[in-house]
């Protein structure tokens, strides 16, 4: 029997946003898996719920992304009382077989869908991704990625005549929505090698590869080109760390669809990137948050907030 790295996080009884900050940072190192322990993941209501599950076992494909996580945890995190010990487990198969029990989830028209769970599309079932569970993200099972998925619902056909740009691609899932949905043409950028090539995988897999293009690498690269719609299900700290860098990648009266942020981030978002972009909805799922925003065209001025 094989072995399989892993993190045992424990987090002290705090309020679920801590667990939303966790969720967002092992989102930048590709867990394959996770496991909660000792029971509902919060009670309560609202921004405030109290963590009852206090400890969770993250399962990673390799230990340099478990121990960058661990750093990255130690570092961000620390201070709040949150410990991470790596180990090295068993590979029973647990993981594997925890993603074999997904099943597909519908969001809005749209369902996100593993391939042994695919609906045939029918009534209000317009569009159905089919994407393979290679790790615990990108799968619809989030609610930041759900907020997204329903932000390019609602802004329609819009999407016929605009050119996506989908920052941090991931398993794929918002760039092949936004093909499936019209979008004339996608680019999506990721910067971490196994989950671009999942990313491909599922590509091809919903027949989507004439519209979709893929590019190694990240926001902050100067070459890349700007989007008229760009997706970016990122983390609070990035959009804040690389405000000018988003700013750019959206074009004059285009539109910036915003997910990955916690509720205790929002504010520190929209003071980074309100001006030049003027806010037009917003929605939240548990303690996430989901910004959109307009670029207004040249010339128009917003005024200050």
């Amino acid at each position: 029997m094989g072995r399989r790295p892993a993190l045992d996080v424990s987090l002290p009884a705090a309020p679920a946003s801590l667990l939303c900050r966790l969720d967002a940072l092992l989102d930048d190192h590709d867990p394959f898996a996770i496991h909660d322990e000792g029971g509902d993941a919060a009670s309560g209501t609202g921004s405030g719920r109290v963590a009852a599950c206090l400890a969770r076992r993250v399962y990673f494909f390799s230990a340099e992304a478990r121990d960058a996580a661990r750093r990255n945890i130690r570092q961000t995190l620390g201070a709040d009382g949150v410990r991470a010990t790596p180990i090295d487990v068993p590979d029973d198969g647990w993981a594997a077989r925890s993603q074999a029990r997904l099943r597909g989830v519908r969001i809005g028209d749209l369902v996100v869908a593993p391939p042994w769970d695919v609906p045939s599309p029918a009534g209000a079932i317009r569009t159905v991704v089919v994407i393979e569970p290679s790790t615990g993200f990108g799968t619809g099972h989030h609610a930041s990625t759900r907020l997204c998925l329903r932000a390019l619902q609602g802004i329609g056909n819009r999407l016929s005549t605009s050119r996506v740009l989908d920052l941090g691609a991931g398993s794929g899932v918002l760039a092949i929505a936004a093909a499936l949905l019209g979008a004339e043409a996608v680019v999506a950028v990721e910067r971490d090698p196994d989950a671009l090539a999942n990313a491909r995988r599922n590509v091809r897999r919903n027949r989507v590869a004439e519209r979709v293009t893929l590019l190694a690498g990240d926001l902050a690269d100067p070459s890349l080109d700007s989007g008229d719609v760009v997706t970016a299900n990122l983390t609070g700290a990035s959009f804040v760390d690389h405000a000018a860098a988003v700013q750019r990648l959206v074009r004059p009266a285009g539109l910036l669809l915003a997910s990955g942020i916690a509720a205790g981030e929002e504010q520190d978002v929209r003071t980074a990137l309100e001006p030049p972009f003027v806010l037009r909805e917003r929605t939240a799922e548990d303690d996430w948050v989901g910004l959109v925003f307009e670029r207004p065209a040249r010339g128009v001025r917003t005024g200050n907030r």
